[in-house]
């Protein structure tokens, strides 16, 4: 199976949070899964670290993409027809998060599992997201 790593996934499964649940657990370690992380993510990690809602301690962030290959994960990026088809994603429930939205977006056209805790996911699997936590 192909996921997606929501944000803070990524970084929870880099950092051994026990904030994963077990499922995402074997799912990540499950090698016969493939694993992404998209450009999106290290995107909007480098403007909240710039914007101080992030803080990173343990690592620069500029390791990111290396400690992401390390982890076995695959890095992700968003075709031009990704970019472009953007605007065919419904609003929902006032969801505007353009990083979360462009991550469901880059699911639904991809066909990639999305792997995140994140509340407001559920509304777009009317629309064919494949959601799991």
């Amino acid at each position: 199976m192909k996921y997606l790593l929501d944000t803070h996934t990524f970084i929870w499964s880099i950092m051994n949070s026990s904030k994963l649940s077990e499922k995402v657990k074997n799912i990540i370690e499950n090698p016969n899964n493939e694993i992404f992380v998209s450009g999106i993510t290290f995107w909007e990690i480098a403007i909240k670290t710039q914007i101080g809602k992030m803080k990173f301690e343990n690592f620069n962030i500029l390791h990111l993409p290396n400690i992401a290959t390390q982890y076995g994960f695959s890095i992700f990026t968003p075709s031009a027809y990704d970019y472009v088809t953007y605007n065919e994603l419904p609003l929902v429930e006032n969801h505007k998060d353009p990083f979360d939205r462009m991550l469901i977006h880059s699911a639904l056209k991809n066909n990639l599992i999305l792997v995140s805790k994140d509340q407001f996911f559920s509304s777009y699997e009317e629309f064919g997201l494949q959601l799991l936590w």
